[in-house]
């Protein structure tokens, strides 16, 4: 056995750590193995082959596995960078894998190996595992899995459903799902012993008969500081603390319990993402979900939930009370027991399938009435039949009010009072944008979304019922000519200058200081270099006789009092206000931006130092250099602290009890195709900035300062959050690109490192190209 002097196992190239550790090991088992050595190879070739075949284990099927120096360092894993070969039977064939391993190696050194063993055949799990978190060096297990018989499934990422749990690896209230993964955190834990080696990662298999085979152990290269345990459990306690006071009944909210999540709602993961800094956070709050989102709400006829924030942030991570969201779209004529028995099942509904996170309003809530709604009530078995016929009725008058009323022309008026008052200048003309952005944009936006979200509904409802086909409804969008169109037929037409006028202001991030508008930096958006392509214009649409009178008949079925002609003029002026109204108001959101970006330049502190400045911070400068700089220092350094230790903190998308908060198995996400067409290419990482051309763009949010990718000709989109009423899933629609919105974060990380992806959005099929 080769050890330290200090008695600890001391870890080498693959097939080293693996030879030192098979005698020591309890809690998994080495398969046999062979340690070829180059030098060993190209002097010896016979006596190894020699060698192998003799052993007793080297009758069935070997597997070649890369064991170079190089790989598994204290500084660099080169994971996957070489070539193992498998299935081998044969002195040649054997020979053959051999010399194409080393030479998989480029330049093969003396110090070089390949490792031969058995392939293992009568697995039906694999997988990886790590003592901390890969990205930040948390103390976590993270454990990936296969249900497969290919060992390689998980680290190809071709095979397989891939589930993911994670734990927090000093506490007994971290509970495995499984007894395999019982074992496996086991396992690591003898190995953090055997090596002394704190940060490892593992690869893993559980044969038929439930054995655990350890098929690889490696340092895990980290970067970042790492945190004390004690300090990483104070910060998981506090949040389970915040989580458990959800628990318990609300004077001002219906339902029993609170249940919090990254994507229902005005989803936080889509607009400013899972780890926002403080200023985008603080933002996002003063402009929406403190008290904007709920005064929509309100006066579009909805329960009065002011004074209810809808936004909790968990270390910074900000989630969604799904409580209050669920209230909040109850009709305001719903009594009191009605909407506890209503709240309740959304949120137990949620809670048992958390694959629906992103599909709150569509699949859970029932907020307005549709032309499928008496199939949608039906499954509301909380309420009598009394209670649901007085329900269904509240929902159909405010239905008829918003498609016949005149809420949304009011709210498309009231935008105009973006482009009235005076310039305004320092930390009081930062508070007077924001409250102008609140007053004439957020404000008429948020009713104007909850109008674009019914009519969506609308739409869908006819192409369910077979009265339009999905392209009937593609064909409804694109005829509205939203800000995607008109942006590309200005890039086509106009040009740079005139074009930045009235584009300059969009950015990728749109809460994001840090994120350069298109103004800033036009050349990493837009290639004015290359020919420009004729946009069409917008296609008119129109109904048949025979659409015209089956969706009549729908609508008095329904008992709804508009027409086929009202309903698609309310959601051709809801959807497009809707877009309309973010372009709006995002302009005056990324002059607050600058403006603060500007107050901070005066103090001799530059954008990512604002960046983590409360907004409220920054509205409360007093305008004298020396005096804001002492005040911005100490602010930045305690928000830094707080974003740093939040970074470190992981939470499953959907919170639903305090144990969630140590433990969690990753929820399973459902994502949403959209148009039925199909994109074949390589993927474009647009945040690593990768170029988009004829790729499958591949962005984190699905938020609209990435309307540009669409005059860049991507072939396909995935992003990682948004659901299927998304600003991206909008814009793919309506220039019809195949998407895929929603995927979640760990399917988004490893669709990132492939080469390429098939999206047959028809089929809801998504291919890894190899």
């Amino acid at each position: 056995m080769n050890t330290t002097p200090s008695g600890t196992i001391r870890l080498g190239t693959k097939a080293e750590s693996l030879a030192r550790l098979s005698s020591a090991v309890t809690k998994a088992r080495v398969l046999p193995l062979h340690l070829v050595a180059l030098p060993d190879w190209q002097c010896h070739r016979d006596r190894e082959l020699d060698r192998i075949t003799a052993q007793d284990w080297a009758g069935g099927p070997l597997i070649v596995r890369s064991s170079a120096a190089a790989e598994d360092s204290f500084s660099e894993s080169m994971a996957g960078q070489f070539l193992s070969l498998q299935g081998l039977r044969g002195r040649d064939e054997l020979a053959r894998a051999i010399d194409d391993v080393f030479s998989s190696y480029g330049g093969p050194g003396p110090d070089d190996q390949v490792l031969v063993q058995p392939q293992l055949r009568d697995s039906w799990m694999s997988g990886v595992a790590c003592s901390c978190h890969p990205s930040t060096g948390a103390p976590y297990y993270v454990v990936n899995w296969v249900e497969s018989a290919a060992t390689d499934a998980v680290t190809s990422g071709a095979e397989g459903k891939l589930h993911t749990w994670y734990g927090a690896r000093y506490s007994s209230a971290a509970r495995p799902p499984s007894a395999p993964i019982a074992g496996v955190l086991a396992l690591l834990a003898e190995l953090r012993a055997l090596t002394a080696i704190s940060a490892l990662d593992i690869e893993f298999a559980v044969s038929d008969d439930d054995e655990l085979i350890l098929l690889q152990v490696r340092p895990l290269v980290v970067g970042g500081a790492r945190i004390p345990e004690a300090q990483h459990h104070n910060a998981l306690d506090a949040v389970a603390q915040a989580v458990a006071a959800g628990q318990q009944p609300d004077p001002e909210v219906p339902g029993r319990r609170a249940i919090y999540g990254v994507m229902p709602d005005w989803n936080p993961a889509e607009m400013i993402g899972l780890h926002p800094r403080p200023l985008a956070l603080s933002l996002y709050r003063s402009l929406i979900t403190d008290l904007t989102w709920a005064q929509a709400r309100k006066r579009y006829g909805y329960r009065d939930l002011c004074g209810t924030p809808l936004l909790v942030d968990f270390a910074g991570l900000p989630y969604i009370d799904v409580r209050a969201s669920a209230a909040s779209l109850l009709p305001a004529g719903v009594p009191d027991a009605v909407a506890h028995k209503l709240v309740d099942h959304a949120v137990d509904t949620l809670a048992a399938n958390p694959h629906l996170h992103d599909k709150l309003e569509s699949q859970v809530v029932v907020s307005a009435h549709g032309l499928r709604t008496d199939t949608r009530m039906a499954s509301l078995d909380v309420l009598d039949t009394a209670e649901r016929s007085a329900f269904t009725d509240t929902l159909r008058a405010l239905t008829d009010r918003l498609v016949m009323g005149d809420l949304v022309w009011r709210d498309l008026d009231q935008l105009r009072g973006l482009d009235s008052g005076p310039a305004f200048s320092g930390a009081a003309g930062v508070a007077q944008l924001v409250t102008r952005c609140v007053q004439f944009g957020t404000l008429p936006f948020a009713g104007l979304a909850r109008a674009a979200f019914v009519a969506t509904e609308l739409l869908d409802d006819l192409v369910t019922e077979g009265v339009l086909q999905p392209a009937d409804k593609a064909a409804f969008i694109a005829s509205l000519d939203l800000v995607s169109s008109e942006l590309r037929r200005s890039f086509a037409t106009l040009d740079r200058d005139a074009f930045l006028k009235r584009y300059g202001h969009l950015r990728p991030g749109t809460y994001d200081i840090l994120s350069p508008r298109y103004d800033e930096q036009p050349e990493v958006y837009f290639d004015w270099s290359a020919p420009r392509e004729d946009v069409e214009p917008a296609p008119e649409f129109r109904l048949t006789g025979v659409q015209r009178l089956e969706i009549e008949q729908l609508i008095r079925a329904a008992g709804l009092s508009f027409g086929a002609d009202e309903l698609l003029e309310f959601a051709g002026s809801a959807i497009r206000g809707r877009e309309q109204a973010k372009f709006e108001f995002t302009r005056v959101l990324s002059d607050v931006l600058v403006a603060v970006r500007q107050l901070g330049e005066q103090c001799g502190l530059d954008a990512a130092d604002m960046s983590f400045v409360d907004i409220q911070a920054v509205t409360a400068l007093t305008g004298n250099p020396c005096d804001d700089r002492e005040f911005l220092c100490r602010a930045i350094e305690h928000s830094r602290e707080r974003h740093d230790l939040g970074q470190l903190v992981s939470l499953p998308p959907l919170v639903t009890r305090p144990a969630d908060v140590w433990s969690f198995r990753s929820q399973d996400t459902r994502p949403n195709f959209v148009t039925r067409g199909r994109a074949v290419g390589p993927v474009a990482d647009i945040d690593a900035g990768d170029p988009p051309e004829g790729a499958i763009a591949l962005i984190a949010s699905a938020d609209p300062g990435y309307d540009w990718l669409f005059a860049r000709g991507i072939a396909g989109l995935v992003t990682a959050f948004g659901g299927v009423n998304s600003h991206m899933a909008l814009r793919a629609l309506e220039t019809g690109v195949p998407a895929v919105i929603g995927v979640g974060e760990s399917q988004f990380r490893r669709w990132t490192k492939v080469a390429g992806l098939d999206i047959d959005a028809a089929s809801e099929l998504v291919a890894v190209l190899t």
